[in-house]
């Protein structure tokens, strides 16, 4: 005998926009959560980034992201590939977050106007 099994495709989400930003994964499975960018601005002190057991204070003035260029400070005409920009020292941050069914991820600054922009994209673990 064989059993059917039946699976639903769930597509990724987007997650994009300024200001503080929740999202909580109800898929029924696992999601990867990947922070393509994240700007933070210098209006109202530090941001949090949390999930499940960890709670990370960013500093303001931060530029994170997958994958940044950037162009470097000393003026010359050189673009550096790196995963976080900015001034004064760069916290660490993971790029890519597993989330069990239920879990929340939030970015959470003292004011709203601490994130300029945010892009991030969710995908179920069924793809």
């Amino acid at each position: 005998k064989y059993k059917k099994v039946f699976q639903l495709d769930m597509a990724a989400q987007v997650l994009s926009g300024s200001g503080n930003v929740s999202y909580t994964n109800s898929t029924g499975q696992n999601v990867r959560l990947v922070i393509n960018y994240l700007e933070l601005d210098n209006v109202g002190g530090d941001t949090t980034v949390s999930f499940p057991g960890n709670a990370i204070t960013l500093s303001a003035n931060m530029i994170y992201g997958k994958t940044l260029a950037y162009k470097s400070s000393t003026g010359g005409t050189e673009y550096v590939a790196s995963m976080a920009s900015g001034s004064g020292n760069i916290k660490p941050l993971p790029l890519e977050i597993a989330l069990a069914n239920g879990d929340t991820f939030s970015i959470t600054g003292n004011t709203s106007a601490n994130i300029k922009g945010y892009n991030c994209i969710i995908i179920p673990e069924a793809g």
